[in-house]
């Protein structure tokens, strides 16, 4: 199973998919205590992401992420810890949860499909997503997005590279994009 793990001050926090999971359900394997919904998630789940924070191997807090749309695995890119929040992304939404107590602080639906991963960009947050990229700021406001002629999925080629000065990418027809922060074409 697919799991990310942070150390963050002294807890451990640990993200993993719950694809078994079924919101009400007396079978689940582990009752979470809190429930995000993504857009339609309540009725229409796709994605189930688990987040457990531990102080000392003991278990103090919890809350699973369940979404809807293009489905999500979590993978090394699919979040990250900034400062005392937890950027996720789950199907098509890009979620912020305070680690203190794991409450919503936002969402927002970051692509048209799915969103593949979350990367920090100066003081906001570069999403790859499946149809296009995006920046947003710390507060979950788009800043710009930018699409291709088709989706940001390579077999061939890494379709997405963050550098130290523009971002690079690569869409399912092989087309190369070079763009800057700004979400400008550069090549």
């Amino acid at each position: 199973m697919a799991k990310n793990q942070y150390i963050y001050r002294n807890l451990t926090v640990e993200i993993l998919d719950e694809p078994n999971y079924i919101f009400g359900s007396a079978d689940n394997n582990f009752k979470y205590s809190k429930h995000h919904f993504g857009e339609a998630g309540g009725e229409y789940p796709t994605s189930k992401h688990g987040i457990k924070i531990f102080n000392e191997n003991q278990l103090v807090n919890d809350c699973i992420i369940i979404g809807s749309g293009g489905a999500t695995i979590i993978n090394p890119d699919s979040s990250i810890i900034n400062n005392d929040e937890l950027i996720i992304c789950c199907c098509d939404t890009v979620y912020c949860l305070t680690i203190a107590d794991l409450e919503l602080k936002w969402q927002k639906r970051a692509d048209q499909v799915t969103c593949f991963g979350v990367y920090k960009l100066q003081n906001d947050y570069l999403i790859h997503g499946e149809v296009e990229i995006s920046r947003l700021d710390k507060e979950g406001n788009t800043i710009w997005k930018f699409g291709g002629y088709d989706i940001f999925v390579s077999l061939d080629d890494e379709s997405f590279l963050l550098n130290v000065d523009h971002i690079e990418l690569t869409d399912f027809c092989k087309t190369k994009y070079k763009i800057d922060f700004n979400g400008k074409v550069l090549d």
